[in-house]
């Protein structure tokens, strides 16, 4: 297929370069929506609760806004799904695991004594999050694979 063939297609080759595109843009969001999701759940004497969860659904619906419009086109970039929901693990997760390190670093409360105490959420937030999105990362991981790294059709 030439250029001039892929640029008369409506969306084909644009649509794939403004997704491929917005991959920057999109971890600069995650990170800063993760940053203030971690400054809420200090300003809640770092308490996981109902309400310092809700800039986690906040990214949470940013991300699948930004899978429902630029998804189609990142199907087109090799790996590029895959990359989007790696990005999403990794900022969410590591987030999580490096507010756990530095209260278990700063021997607060939350981590002496018994872990699975009423009121502590950090294990929850910390290895059931990471291991159980984990093996659905891993899951399309390997479907990427398989499907040779693109996930949608290819103009």
């Amino acid at each position: 297929m030439s250029a001039q063939t892929a640029a008369a297609e409506p969306g084909s080759s644009s649509d794939t370069d403004r997704a491929h595109a917005s991959l920057l843009p999109y971890t600069l969001a995650l990170l800063s929506a993760n940053l203030v999701l971690h400054l809420v759940i200090v300003l809640g004497d770092h308490r996981i609760t109902v309400l310092t969860t809700l800039p986690l659904v906040a990214i949470a619906l940013g991300a699948a806004i930004y899978l429902a419009t630029r998804g189609r086109g990142l199907g087109r970039v090799r790996y590029g799904r895959f990359v989007a929901h790696a990005l999403l693990y990794a900022t969410v997760n590591v987030g999580y695991l490096l507010h756990a390190w530095v209260l278990l670093a700063l021997g607060t409360p939350l981590f002496v004594g018994d872990p699975a105490a009423p009121g502590n959420a950090w294990p929850g937030a910390t290895l059931t999050m990471a291991s159980f999105w984990g093996l659905g990362l891993i899951l399309h991981g390997v479907g990427a694979v398989l499907d040779r790294g693109f996930e949608a059709p290819r103009p």
